[in-house]
């Protein structure tokens, strides 16, 4: 990899949850997170591809890279930070270090929904190549409408609101779940 951009909105959203971080969750969700990016970096290497740069934003991760033509492998590179997640909760559950085991599973299983530009989404897309457009944009939609009323669900039941400002950062990252 040849070089680490970081977005003016990634220093600002690290600084806001630093704020609101009471728990002291941030520095486990972080190394979550590496850990997660590391997953895709080996898999881009293993078939193949190359990493030029990798972009922190906002909206989380972005690699820049030129990836093998195959759909399949692309599918796997997609799935290949959620397994890395797993594999982390795998490790440090039985270690004791549970609040990382949660966090990691947590970054997995969210990675997984079929939302480009998550995880799920993109391995969707890379593996329909091209076809049903319209089902995928509909299924990404569903499931941007499930996550905020979820989101808004739990903030009234004084959970906190922010799987519904994921919904909303999720959305705004997406173009296709604008109106």
């Amino acid at each position: 990899m040849s070089r680490i951009q970081v977005r003016d909105g990634f220093l600002v959203l690290m600084a806001a949850l630093w704020c609101a971080d009471k728990s002291g969750v941030l520095p486990i969700f972080l190394l979550a997170a590496a850990v997660h990016e590391c997953g895709h970096l080996f898999v881009i290497r293993l078939s193949g591809g190359t990493v030029h740069a990798l972009c922190l934003t906002a909206c989380g991760a972005v690699l820049r890279c030129s990836l093998p033509p195959s759909p399949f492998s692309r599918a796997a590179i997609c799935l290949a930070g959620p397994a890395a997640s797993f594999a982390l909760t795998a490790l440090a559950n039985p270690l004791g270090a549970y609040r990382l085991a949660g966090a990691s599973a947590l970054l997995g299983l969210f990675n997984l929904l079929p939302i480009p530009p998550l995880d799920g989404g993109m391995a969707l897309q890379h593996l329909a190549d091209g076809r049903f457009t319209r089902l995928l944009n509909g299924i990404a939609g569903v499931s941007v409408l499930i996550l905020l009323a979820g989101g808004v669900l739990l903030w009234k039941s004084g959970f906190g609101g922010w799987l519904f400002l994921s919904g909303l950062m999720v959305a705004a990252c997406n173009p296709h779940t604008h109106a």
